[in-house]
């Protein structure tokens, strides 16, 4: 009987020692997994970091990327617009530059070849009005008054063709386009050449060219800078003008030479 009993006092005193072991274990088990989850949580913390700095990194390299193209457009474009309107304003068949011209003159003088649409009025009259037509712009339609054209050196009549000697910058400010002679129609050249006179007469004025040419030009009502052609002889001067061949020579607009 004791040793029954003996038996049961020791199970009944091994029971609370294996619980206290087995609690002891779950204890250290919950310390060592709260110790992970805590790694696990800062190590994720730490990534998500890195990749919100990186993020933001490639936004701003993308953002500057897309600025530094915009930049180069614009600029592109402001190039490629101002580049255009100086070929629009220059590149007018048979126009030139003077760089003599003063401030308040357009530097440009051209040729137009045009059509006769109509004239309301007589040939010489100040009060006739003449309308033409631009052959490179068909529905573009010129007028001007016999007042404002300087001089008619052909025979008009609707539907002729003529050519028209002007000033101006006629693709970009028509408006200050002035007219200075109308011309029979044929193939004309805009040239400059410098030289002295050596002759001056009433309607023509002869210029020997730095190059030993002598060129003669009628001067009907052309644009001459004051006591350009002051002299019989010996003015130095320098000459834009329509060359025509065997149809003559033009002056668009003689300038006093230094």
């Amino acid at each position: 009987m004791r040793l029954k009993r003996s038996t049961v006092t020791d199970k009944k005193r091994m029971v609370p020692a294996v619980f206290a072991m087995a609690f002891m274990l779950a204890a250290s088990s919950c310390g060592d997994s709260g110790d992970q989850d805590t790694i696990a949580a800062e190590s994720q913390a730490e990534e998500e970091a890195v990749t919100k700095e990186e993020t933001a990194s490639e936004a701003d390299t993308k953002e500057a990327s897309a600025k530094e193209r915009s930049a180069d457009n614009d600029e592109g474009s402001s190039e490629a617009d101002a580049e255009t309107e100086a070929e629009q304003r220059i590149e007018y068949e048979g126009t030139l530059s003077a760089g003599e011209a003063k401030e308040n003159e357009s530097p440009y003088y051209g040729i137009m070849h045009a059509t006769v649409l109509s004239i309301n009025g007589k040939q010489g009259d100040s009060s006739t009005i003449y309308t033409f037509s631009d052959k490179k712009d068909p529905d573009n339609g010129w007028s001007f008054s016999g007042l404002e054209i300087r001089d008619i050196e052909a025979e008009l009549e609707t539907g002729a063709d003529v050519c028209v000697l002007f000033s101006g910058d006629i693709t970009g400010d028509g408006e200050n386009v002035e007219f200075i002679a109308v011309l029979p129609d044929g193939e004309y050249t805009m040239r400059r050449i410098e030289g002295e006179t050596v002759s001056n007469l009433m309607s023509t004025f002869t210029v020997l060219t730095d190059g030993g040419e002598e060129i003669t030009f009628l001067k009907d009502n052309c644009m001459v800078d004051e006591n350009a052609l002051s002299s019989d002889s010996g003015d130095h001067v320098i000459v834009y003008y329509a060359d025509g061949g065997e149809l003559g020579n033009f002056p668009a607009r003689v300038f006093k030479g230094n």
